[in-house]
């Protein structure tokens, strides 16, 4: 019997760490050292569209693991799009505000990448786009969520934890609910059982 590869977590979010937990997938996690910045100003200064640009921050973060650590590491990244943008996670309460007004009545999908690499090498990839539907919201309504949601909503692209009181912003989501949280659990799993990761 073969011993099991060594998986790592190639990621500081406590979301994605949540989601293997859940799953009683045994990982360790290594944040990775990563511009993320300047990747995204170099793809589009290339043109690279949105999901490709998802992509290559993965896959940056994973190799910035899977060059010095062997084993299987996964690489996760998220861009949020709507009407053709990109965003990023608000630096500010007031910037969350302004991101969830823009939003509130309109659907906006969030791209999730996912790189594996095993022993240095990348194996591995998935893409998924969940679309969200945004209810209809007044301001004094964000402003009551704002306040009790927190700044922690600070650490989500689109100013919301959808497993927390994000949920109430949402009439409807169309896709895979763990790419919406960020790391897209199925096609994953379904790669650690060929690696012989699981049993099952």
């Amino acid at each position: 019997m073969t011993t099991p590869q060594r998986v790592i977590l190639a990621s500081g979010s406590s979301i994605r760490a949540a989601i293997l937990d859940g799953a009683e997938v045994p990982f360790g996690v290594i944040k990775p050292n990563v511009d993320e910045d300047e990747i995204k100003q170099q793809a589009q200064a290339d043109g690279i569209d949105l999901e490709q640009t998802a992509m290559l921050l993965a896959e940056a973060k994973c190799m910035a693991v899977a060059s010095r650590e062997p084993g299987i590491v996964i690489g996760s990244d998220q861009i949020m799009e709507f009407e053709g943008r990109a965003y990023d996670k608000p630096k500010s309460m007031a910037e969350a505000k302004s991101r969830i007004l823009e939003t509130q009545g309109a659907s906006h999908t969030l791209i999730n990448a996912i790189a594996v690499a095993r022993d240095g090498e990348i194996v591995w990839r998935n893409l998924d786009r969940p679309t969200l539907y945004m209810r209809s919201l007044t301001e004094h309504e964000v402003d009551i969520y704002l306040r009790e949601a927190g700044p922690e909503i600070l650490h989500s692209v689109g100013a919301y934890q959808i497993e927390k009181l994000g949920a109430r912003l949402f009439d409807q989501i169309v896709g895979d609910h763990y790419a919406v949280l960020g790391l897209s659990l199925f096609p994953l799993l379904a790669l650690l059982r060929r690696e012989n990761i699981l049993a099952y």
